[in-house]
């Protein structure tokens, strides 16, 4: 899980975040795949987190819920591949319940907030009830 704070987007200016995964096949190097996706940090229940938290869990999520607790969860992702200007781009598309198969998170891998060098986020504002920034 990467925060990566105060994002503008489409939408305006979002809090959001990027979920990364590693996958069973491997690079030319030996190093396994990862894929991540953005999301909106929101658990409200139309959004995308909410809705791949739940098909993962087979319920909906607490909205309580400290996303650190998923790191090293397994899972399934579905993921397809979409060609654009003659690259071709993998997708998140949905994320599943973990099959009987069990696949461990490669020994070298180094969060991209704990690497090296990794700038820090810039903290989202407290909002009140009413969606306007605490100014304190």
């Amino acid at each position: 899980m990467e925060d990566l704070g105060v994002v503008e987007t489409q939408y305006g200016k979002k809090h959001q975040i990027r979920l990364v995964w590693q996958i069973a096949e491997k690079m030319e190097d030996g190093r396994p795949f990862s894929i991540g996706r953005r999301y909106g940090l929101s658990l409200h229940e139309k959004s995308a987190l909410f809705k791949d938290l739940k098909s993962y869990a087979k319920k909906a999520p607490p909205q309580n819920l400290d996303l650190e607790t998923l790191i090293g969860k397994p899972c399934q992702i579905l993921i397809t591949h979409v060609e654009r200007d003659g690259s071709t781009f993998a997708n998140v598309q949905a994320v599943l319940p973990p099959s009987a198969t069990k696949i461990k998170v490669d020994k070298d891998f180094v969060r991209k907030c704990n690497r090296p060098g990794a700038v820090k986020a810039e903290a989202a504002p407290e909002l009140d009830a009413d969606g306007v920034p605490v100014p304190f």
